[in-house]
């Protein structure tokens, strides 16, 4: 399936959709994937684990549409493909504290600094990301750009989020994760790729995240 911020559905309005009715059982882990481009992920993400629903959001038209084809022709009825930006978008789809994982991966870096402010990481989107995940919930962020991941590590710590790996450090390899299209191309020809596996805290970190939501 995929929606756009224009079309008459619920999905593109300020509704909160029933995710129980659209994915089943599979809404009791609710996640989303920012910027999917040609869906090497979402696609194999959704295959690998039918239990988990995941919501895709590309703000490309026709890599959203594309995506969309190719999910609903392979039967993976826990993929929802949904066309738009997702600063927009994920804080009226999502209620707070309801999305089990945020996935985000090799994002734009807008490397001239007069365009560092179109960073998907900016101050606000670092804080309602902590604010739609659950407690406990994690943040998967990748780029192969090391001083945007160490610019991220610092951002995303300052809104609440802890780091397992240790403050200022990034994640190791873990053999069970899904890497998109992008990333297996990288890890074929050796070129590092810098991981940011981050949680939002059980307790005590909500007082520290400035919270963004709809007025």
């Amino acid at each position: 399936m995929i929606f756009s911020e224009g079309d008459d559905s619920p999905l593109a309005l300020d509704l909160r959709p029933d995710w129980g009715a659209l994915f089943g059982e599979a809404a009791g882990r609710l996640e989303l994937e920012i910027g999917c481009g040609h869906g090497g992920f979402a696609l194999a993400f959704a295959s690998r684990h039918p239990e988990r629903a995941l919501v895709g959001i590309e703000q490309r038209r026709k890599f959203a549409s594309e995506l969309a084809g190719r999910a609903s022709r392979r039967g993976l009825t826990n993929l929802l493909v949904l066309q738009g930006d997702a600063k927009l978008l994920a804080p009226r789809l999502f209620a707070a504290g309801s999305l089990r994982a945020i996935h985000v991966h090799f994002p734009d870096p807008w490397w001239k600094r007069r365009h560092h402010r179109r960073r998907l990481l900016d101050d606000g989107m670092s804080a309602l990301l902590f604010g739609l995940l659950s407690p406990g919930g994690e943040l998967d962020f990748r780029t192969d750009v090391e001083s945007y991941g160490a610019e991220a590590l610092l951002r995303l710590a300052e809104v609440g989020f802890e780091n397992a790996a240790g403050a200022g450090r990034f994640a190791e390899e873990d053999p069970s994760e899904v890497p998109s299209s992008r990333e297996k191309r990288y890890l074929s020809s050796g070129q590092r790729v810098y991981r940011l596996r981050l949680r939002r805290a059980a307790e005590g970190a909500e007082a520290r995240a400035r919270v963004h939501s709809l007025p």
